[in-house]
């Protein structure tokens, strides 16, 4: 007679007996708080847009470069001649932007929109992403409620810069360069395609090319793009970098002769600026403290490719890249943006740990159907702790993201770093900001061309000239670049009939002749920052040259 074995099956404990309620409540949970705050970041949207006003130094200077660009004179101008401005970006952002200004007319709103699409246009890509790659709605959509939730993007993202358009880019040319060379299985694993899809290579390395001809930081996203082609497909890397030297040194020489060699000063010899290792630091610790559970969590998934078969792959190189590229945060005039590409890189590979884990979960309870749950007894332990532990780091993200447009978030000053006055971020505007604004520019309205201010939009409202962009002036200066006799000719001969300053960026030498030509008229408060108000002692005469522009 046969002897019949009874094989003795592990039971499920609490968490699979109840585990698909147990991942909807925790992705509720999750989610919930993200949700509130992209409702804060629309909220803060709607109000930037109508608000007409710096809330950063730079953002009209963007808006005028684009103005510039679509009258047809450009922003590459030499800073040590009238009107003294210049712009240190590639000029792509500037070319979006110009649709938006023939809707809207020169001001800030144009710019603050196209830096909002882009932010959406961010999201759309890191979703796109984690849904190819990790196959789960849950993680895609956590994914783009993670970048929407980052107080990085809510405070800086929706003003207008060139920043989040750069990072957009490189994100979606790395999407691309992923279709055309990655084959994503239905249990996730990836492997190198069998046939190279070469319109969808093309369209990435198109992208990488629009990246870096959006902000030179893009590099990161360049360099990530090469070597996952170096990886996969070694001959193809080489034709494609060759291929992208070409035209995009070419574009570069071309506009580089348009603009009398002016675009290789302001886009390279300006850049070339002191390295700060205190900025470095302290801008480093923000970023990790606000940002601390989700770098654990890419750090998970960094070992977790280590170990696997493949070893590498696309998602971990970008986060290696960007990791590197955040460095740049330590050069003079570097500031929070700098982190943005580092963001999406560590958004993108924790939410495709979590992915991964909720697939893996789902997995074990098909096994457990089909076999009558004869487990792997460590896998069975396994997996619930990494799941706990993921949401318990996810929990713990969404309270430090904490912020609302009426609540200062706890890690404001710390974040905003060096942003000195503008203390405005992360806040509704109000009426009395409204009203200090409109102030100034009936002040430089009542004025005379030219006037001389350290902020684009008090001229741009008036549709007056855009004289200097003070902080390149001082990069400029720093760099050996300015010789600065016609902009100190035209203050000593008082050409100016009004000067407005607020970061005093101004050379020391330019500002000792506004104080012997000038008067302090008045002092603004606007943004939490002191905005003064300098009128000339007398006319200029009228014999004076340097007034003739």
């Amino acid at each position: 007679m046969a002897k019949v074995v009874t094989e003795i099956s592990p039971r499920p404990g609490f968490f699979y007996t109840h585990k698909k309620k147990l991942l909807v409540a925790a992705a509720v949970i999750t989610l919930l708080p993200l949700l509130f705050y992209t409702v804060s970041l629309l909220r803060m949207m709607a109000a930037t847009i109508t608000y007409p006003w710096e809330l950063d130094q730079g953002e009209g200077h963007n808006v005028w470069s684009a103005w510039l660009l679509m009258q047809g004179r450009g922003p590459y101008l030499d800073l040590n001649h009238y009107p003294f401005f210049n712009i240190n970006y590639p000029p792509l952002h500037f070319v979006l932007m110009i649709p938006l200004l023939w809707i809207l007319g020169p001001g800030l709103a144009a710019g603050r929109l196209l830096a909002d699409l882009c932010l959406w246009g961010l999201v759309a890509a890191v979703v796109a992403i984690v849904w190819r790659y990790g196959r789960n709605g849950w993680a895609a959509a956590l994914a783009g409620l993670l970048v929407l939730a980052s107080p990085y993007f809510y405070i800086f993202g929706i003003i207008a810069s060139v920043n989040v358009s750069q990072v957009m880019f490189g994100a979606w040319a790395l999407f691309f360069l992923g279709l055309a060379l990655d084959k994503v299985e239905a249990d996730g694993s990836v492997k190198a395609a069998e046939v190279v899809s070469y319109k969808y290579l093309m369209i990435g390395l198109i992208l990488l090319l629009a990246a870096l001809y959006t902000k030179q930081q893009a590099i990161d996203a360049v360099a990530a793009g090469f070597l996952f082609l170096l990886w996969r497909r070694p001959k193809i890397a080489i034709v494609g970098a060759v291929l992208f030297g070409l035209v995009g040194g070419g574009l570069f020489l071309l506009i580089d002769r348009l603009t009398s060699h002016l675009f290789y000063i302001n886009l390279v010899k300006v850049n070339i600026n002191d390295f700060i290792r205190r900025q470095l630091f302290e801008q480093g610790m923000a970023y990790i403290l606000t940002h601390a559970p989700l770098l654990l969590m890419a750090a998970a998934y960094a070992l977790l490719t280590l170990w696997s078969k493949q070893r590498v792959s696309l998602w971990l190189i970008y986060l290696v890249t960007t990791g590197v590229g955040s460095f740049a945060v330590g050069k003079f005039g570097a500031a929070e943006t700098y982190f943005y590409s580092s963001i999406a890189a560590v958004v993108i590979v924790s939410s495709l740990l979590v992915a991964r884990l909720l697939n893996s979960l789902h997995t074990e309870s098909s096994e457990n159907e089909q076999t009558g749950f004869k487990l792997n007894l460590a896998r069975f332990t396994a997996l619930p702790v990494l799941a706990i532990a993921a949401f318990g780091l996810l929990l713990i993200q969404n309270i430090i993201f904490y912020h609302t447009p009426e609540t200062p978030h706890p890690w404001k000053d710390l974040i905003k770093g060096h942003s000195g006055n503008y203390v405005l971020f992360g806040k509704l505007p109000d009426e009395r900001d409204r009203a200090a604004g409109q102030r100034l520019a009936d002040i430089i309205k009542a004025n005379p061309q030219p006037v001389l201010t350290e902020e684009a939009s008090f001229a741009m409202v008036n549709r007056y000239e855009v004289v200097t962009n003070p902080s390149n002036i001082l990069v400029y200066n720093q760099a050996k670049l300015w010789q600065g006799q016609e902009l100190l000719n035209m203050v000593q001969g008082r050409c100016f009939s009004v000067i407005l300053l607020h970061g005093h960026f101004l050379p020391g030498v330019v500002q000792d002749q506004i104080h012997a030509q000038y008067r302090q008229q008045e002092v603004v408060k606007l943004n939490g920052g002191d905005y003064v108000v300098w009128q000339r002692l007398s006319p200029p005469d009228p014999a004076n040259a340097a007034c003739h522009v």
